[in-house]
């Protein structure tokens, strides 16, 4: 089954809403579960609903390319990426790219993309939904 992409507004909402929900962990929570691994979870959901804002990708390139671009991130962390900014960036560049690797970050990003990949399988197998015309 070919998985049917949503309308970009779709996309757009969801990532406005996550956007929302990633602040308010960030700013609230400082130790914890949600913030260490529900945050890494929500944050692959947010990179791939960006993405399908922004480009005309299809779901499942959609889905490989924010797989890809997480985990490039989290192995890059291995080197400590955070070395290469200057002191007055290092605390956004922490906060954006991480600090530290950690294979249960890997699995994050791994169930969050599995739970994309099964809302959209859902909404591509309803039996009213239907391809979106293309747009010139």
């Amino acid at each position: 089954m070919k998985l049917i992409r949503n309308s970009r507004l779709a996309y757009l909402l969801g990532f406005v809403f996550i956007l929302i929900l990633e602040i308010a962990i960030a700013t609230f929570l400082k130790t914890g579960f949600v913030r260490a691994n529900l945050g890494d979870f929500l944050v692959v959901i947010l990179v791939y609903c960006l993405l399908m804002t922004a480009s005309k990708v299809s779901v499942k390139n959609g889905l490989i390319i924010t797989l890809v671009f997480s985990f490039i991130i989290e192995f890059l962390q291995i080197i400590n990426l955070t070395q290469f900014f200057p002191i007055a960036y290092k605390k956004w560049a922490a906060l954006i790219f991480g600090s530290h690797f950690s294979w249960l970050d890997i699995l994050m990003y791994t169930l969050g993309i599995l739970t994309i990949w099964g809302i959209e399988y859902a909404q591509s197998s309803r039996p009213n939904s239907q391809k979106l015309p293309k747009r010139k």
